[in-house]
């Protein structure tokens, strides 16, 4: 992927690489190996240096997450071993960070507290992420809704206004 230029060469941190220049490519992201399913790990790897992916991505994500949701019943039976994560609350960093420590992800049974959103900078990056965690594992990755997974919380803390931001962003013309 094509880092982002820095013509001013202003950059602070003169050592850490700029963002990729584009968002990863629909091909990159649901390769036709994995049977529609998205790349887990080069999202992973993508989203931790600050890339982007396009918005018809994020809707086939969402869309295909929701189809496993309405899917599964209202009360969840699980067994030990398992790890759970509470509050992620956009720290996508801490997330990569909880799968180092918690366990192999295609390996251990995980379930997500909720707070998925809100207060960190990278909610979107962090729902990227889960939902394409739980399409390759939907049997062993469960998720229960947190408080800031609704209308008035998003609005009231930072994931609406991120989404805002982010989406403008995304939306610019790209600079050569």
């Amino acid at each position: 992927m094509e880092l982002l230029r820095d013509p001013s060469h202003d950059r602070v941190v003169k050592t850490l690489k700029p963002p990729p220049h584009r968002p990863l490519s629909h091909q990159l992201i649901f390769p036709d190996k994995l049977k529609n399913k998205p790349d887990w790990r080069l999202l992973l790897d993508h989203l931790s240096k600050e890339g982007r992916i396009a918005k018809e991505d994020l809707i086939k994500l969402v869309s295909d997450c929701n189809k496993i949701f309405k899917n599964e019943g209202n009360l969840i039976y699980l067994h030990d071993p398992l790890t759970v994560v509470g509050d992620i609350h956009g720290q996508y960093y801490d997330l990569v960070k909880m799968f180092d420590v918690g366990g192999n992800i295609e390996s251990t049974k995980y379930l997500f507290l909720g707070d998925f959103v809100d207060r960190g900078s990278f909610s979107i990056e962090v729902i990227v992420l889960v939902y394409a965690i739980k399409i390759n594992f939907p049997n062993t990755v469960f998720f229960l809704r947190g408080n800031h997974e609704c209308r008035q919380l998003t609005s009231f803390f930072n994931f609406k206004d991120e989404c805002i931001q982010k989406k403008t962003l995304s939306s610019r013309p790209l600079q050569v």
